[in-house]
C-alpha cells in the first residue's frame, strides 16, 4: 500500500491559514463580540439576538474559539480576556481599525454574506453538481484531480487504521477519484470495492483504478445518491468528506439510505475531520468548517452530532477512531 514518508499536517496548516483573519474581521464588522459581551450565548441564542444565520454561526463560533477569542462554557460562548481587551469597540486597545484591508477581501465579504443571508448558495461549487445529479466530464476531471490530491495521504491512514479485514464487499459512496477504494483494496486482499458516483465521475475512477492495477477488484456504479435506490449486497458503506457538504437533515437522508442498503451486521463508516464536542475547535477542523461555509451546504460536525444522526437512522455501536493527522473514522453497525 502506498504510504507517504511523513504526514501532511504542514500542508493542512498552510492550506487553511487564509480563513483566520477573514473570520475575525467578519465577526468584528457584525459586532458579534459586543453581542457576546452583553451575555454568553449558544449559536441559536446568538442567531435570535442578532438576526444572523444559525448554520453559519455554528461554523464561525468554533473558529473564533480555536483562535482563543471565545470559550464555550456549558454550551454558551463567552469572550476571552484577549477578545475583551482587543476586539470590543469601546476598549482603548481596540484593534479593529487595523482590520480595514481584511474587511474588503472577497473571503470576508463572503463570510458576512453567509452570516446574513437566509438561503445558502453554492452556485458553481461541486456540491451543486451532486445536488442536481448533473456533472460534465470536464468538471469531473477537475474534481477528481482535486480530491485525489487532497485525500491520497488521508486514504492511506484510513486503510491503515480502519479494520476491513472481515469485509468482502465495500460500497464507496461519492468516492471521487477512487483513492480510498484503492487504498482499502491494497490493504485488504479479500476486498472488492465499488465506487458509487455520477456517470462522469465513474469514468475518472476507471482511469485511477487502471493506474493502480486493481481493475479486477474495483468497479463503479452510476447512481444519483439523492434520487435513485442504492445498490445492495455490500458488507460496509464508506463515505469520506461527504457529510460535511450537507446539513444534518440531508445527512439523515444519507444515513437512512445507507441503513436500507446494508444487511444486518453491515457497517457504515464515515471519514471526516471532527469538531470537538465542546465546539471550541481544534483550529484545523474549525478552519475547514469555514471553508465548507464558502461552497457547500454543510460544515464540520462533532462526533456527538454524527452519532445522533446515525442512531436516529437505526444504527448502533457508534464509535470513532483517529485515522490520520486530522481525520477520524466514525463507524456504526446495522442491528
Amino acid at each position: 500500500m502506498l504510504q507517504p514518508s511523513c504526514d501532511d499536517r504542514h500542508i493542512w496548516e498552510a492550506y487553511l491559514s487564509g480563513y483566520r483573519m477573514p473570520a475575525v474581521a467578519a465577526a468584528d464588522e457584525l459586532n458579534l463580540f459586543e453581542a457576546l459581551d452583553e451575555a454568553p450565548a449558544t449559536a441559536d441564542e446568538l442567531a435570535a439576538r442578532t438576526g444572523l444565520r444559525e448554520y453559519a454561526l455554528r461554523a464561525l463560533l468554533p473558529m473564533l474559539s480555536a483562535l482563543d477569542f471565545l470559550t464555550p462554557r456549558g454550551g454558551r460562548y463567552q469572550l476571552t480576556v484577549s477578545a475583551r481587551t482587543y476586539l470590543l469597540h469601546a476598549s482603548p486597545f481596540y484593534w479593529g481599525h487595523a482590520f480595514t484591508p481584511h474587511r474588503n477581501v472577497p473571503l470576508t465579504r463572503t463570510f458576512i454574506d453567509r452570516l446574513k443571508t437566509a438561503e445558502r448558495e453554492a452556485s458553481g461549487a461541486p456540491v451543486e453538481a451532486w445536488e442536481s445529479g448533473k456533472l460534465g466530464r470536464e468538471q469531473a476531471q477537475v474534481i477528481a484531480r482535486f480530491m485525489n490530491s487532497h485525500s491520497l495521504s488521508a486514504a492511506s491512514g484510513a486503510a491503515r487504521e480502519g479494520d476491513l479485514s472481515q469485509t468482502k464487499r465495500l460500497l464507496d459512496v461519492g468516492g471521487g477519484s477512487g483513492c480510498f477504494s484503492i487504498a482499502f483494496a491494497q490493504a485488504n486482499p479479500q476486498l472488492h470495492a465499488t465506487v458509487m458516483e455520477l456517470p462522469a465521475m465513474c469514468e475518472m475512477v476507471h482511469e485511477y483504478v487502471a493506474q493502480s492495477g486493481l481493475t479486477g477488484r474495483i468497479d463503479t456504479k452510476s447512481v444519483d445518491m439523492f434520487r435513485e435506490a442504492w445498490p445492495t449486497g455490500y458488507d460496509a458503506i464508506f463515505m469520506s468528506n461527504i457529510w460535511h457538504d450537507w446539513d444534518l437533515e440531508t445527512n439523515a437522508q444519507l444515513a437512512a439510505s445507507s441503513f436500507r442498503a446494508l444487511p444486518s451486521g453491515g457497517r457504515i463508516i464515515l471519514h471526516e475531520i471532527l469538531i470537538n464536542d465542546e465546539g471550541s475547535g481544534p483550529l484545523i477542523a474549525a478552519a475547514f468548517s469555514m471553508m465548507m461555509l464558502m461552497g457547500t451546504k454543510g460544515r464540520q460536525y462533532s462526533f456527538a452530532e454524527l452519532k445522533q444522526v446515525l442512531e436516529g437512522a437505526g444504527f448502533i455501536d457508534v464509535r470513532t477512531k483517529d485515522s490520520s493527522v486530522y481525520y477520524s473514522l466514525v463507524s456504526a453497525t446495522k442491528p
